[in-house]
């Protein structure tokens, strides 16, 4: 008996011979998801933040706050493979992606980096925005501790060699769990924030980057006014509010559909609430 029954194909178009010529069979354990959340509250706790701190904290803080603290309730997806097999991290590090000018002269010349806030479930969401303001201004001016060498130093590699040095590197920090001189410990963290809605847009998915070893990446896209069905005293009504989209990339290797929505609603309920996101007080 034959294991999988079969009957050869026939008539096959020309596109589908090439596109069966240009790729390989699926390999990309990537899945995707969506969360629209009512933003009242979190734009409310925010202006309440920047008058009780001073400090001028985003819904990129917040989310990443958020995300944290729901990693840290869930320890088996805070996780990072090294030889086929899983070992947690003991830290909660959120990345921070960031845009920088590339080119002073041309402002259309983009470049990303980011910073990662250590143990950011330790640390309150204006902790995080005075920490990730401070990081950025360093980075920005190429001043920042764990970045600044790194880059220059990636900056003068030829573009021949610099995969098969970053796959070494890889190998000695990921796969050994080497500590290398010079080179930031876990550059990316448990996950990454990342903000979309600062250039208007509000639907967008970010791949999963190899090099991070995060099986998350988090986009903020942009607040948006929609008409939305809230709870009143007179039963359910629809009401214009001010309306966040969240857009993740999950490693399905890590998370499946099942802890991606438990993960996807505890997010949700801290930024409906995100009073809860507070250090209890000492």
């Amino acid at each position: 008996m034959v294991h999988v029954k079969l009957r050869r194909v026939r008539q096959v178009s020309t596109f589908r011979r090439l596109a069966v010529a240009a790729w390989g069979p699926p390999r990309d354990p990537s899945i995707h998801g969506s969360l629209e959340v009512d933003a009242t509250a979190a734009l409310a706790y925010l202006d309440e933040l920047h008058l009780r701190t001073g400090e001028r904290a985003t819904l990129t803080h917040l989310v990443g706050r958020a995300l944290a603290v729901a990693l840290a309730e869930r320890p088996e997806l805070n996780v990072l493979i090294r030889w086929q097999r899983f070992y947690q991290r003991e830290d909660v590090d959120i990345f921070f992606q960031v845009a920088l000018q590339a080119d002073h002269a041309d402002e259309t010349a983009l470049d990303l980096s980011g910073i990662v806030v250590r143990r950011a479930d330790t640390k309150s969401v204006a902790d995080i925005a005075r920490e990730f303001g401070e990081r950025v201004a360093a980075v920005r001016k190429d001043q920042d501790a764990e970045l600044a060498g790194v880059r220059r130093t990636l900056g003068m590699i030829p573009p021949l060699l610099l995969r098969p040095v970053h796959r070494l590197l890889d190998v000695l920090q990921y796969s050994f769990n080497l500590r290398l001189p010079g080179l930031p410990r876990d550059s990316f963290g448990s996950a990454a924030v990342t903000n979309v809605g600062m250039f208007g847009a509000r639907w967008a998915y970010a791949p999963l980057f190899p090099p991070s070893h995060s099986p998350i990446v988090l986009l903020v896209g942009a607040v948006a006014p929609r008409p939305w069905v809230v709870d009143g005293e007179d039963g359910p009504r629809v009401a214009v509010r001010p309306i966040l989209p969240l857009h993740a990339t999950f490693d399905h290797r890590v998370l499946d559909g099942v802890q991606a929505a438990r993960l996807a609603a505890r997010v949700e309920a801290l930024l409906a609430a995100p009073e809860h996101l507070d250090l209890p007080a000492a």
